[in-house]
């Protein structure tokens, strides 16, 4: 799969260049560099799946920018414009800030004016006092909606049978 750059450029608030099919870099108005996109799954559901990611380049907080949030939903609504398949993320952890990355993915579908075309479906998983946070979206007429939704669900089970942990 290819992302278009040229069809996220026509709404995004900042330029945005392709660095590959599916990652791209923008610079804010305040000089913070994102990299966003996608890359394939190769464990959970294969070739079914990418998992997204946001990164922070210049590794400075970034101030509250609203056209950051513009940017992202260009470039997920040209994941999903472009293909059916399922987009994960997991919540990173490093710096601590695992559960505020989770509630901004919350927000931004709740806030995301086409949310009612798409699932989000969270997990949160305990490891003994170490939370992660994860979660997949899909459109609501993906052929596979139940078997991906009962796939999702029979993972996180297995995760925690696995590795000993509660779900909340």
């Amino acid at each position: 799969m290819r992302l278009s750059v040229d069809n996220i450029n026509r709404t995004a608030p900042y330029w945005v260049l392709q660095l590959d099919d599916m990652t791209f870099r923008f610079v804010t108005k305040n000089g913070v560099v994102y990299r966003v996109g996608f890359y394939k799954d190769q464990y959970f559901l294969g070739d079914r799946a990418y998992h997204f990611f946001i990164a922070n380049e210049t590794n400075t907080i970034s101030p509250k920018d609203i056209d950051v949030y513009k940017v992202i939903t260009c470039v997920i609504e040209e994941f999903f414009r472009q293909d059916k398949s399922v987009m994960l993320y997991i919540c990173d952890p490093h710096d601590h800030r695992e559960a505020i990355r989770d509630n901004l993915y919350k927000r931004w579908f709740n806030s995301y004016p086409k949310h009612d075309e798409l699932t989000l479906q969270t997990e949160e998983l305990d490891f003994e006092g170490y939370i992660v946070y994860t979660g997949m979206i899909l459109r609501n007429d993906h052929p596979e909606y139940e078997e991906l939704l009962a796939t999702y669900k029979a993972f996180v089970q297995r995760a925690i049978s696995i590795y000993k942990v509660q779900s909340k």
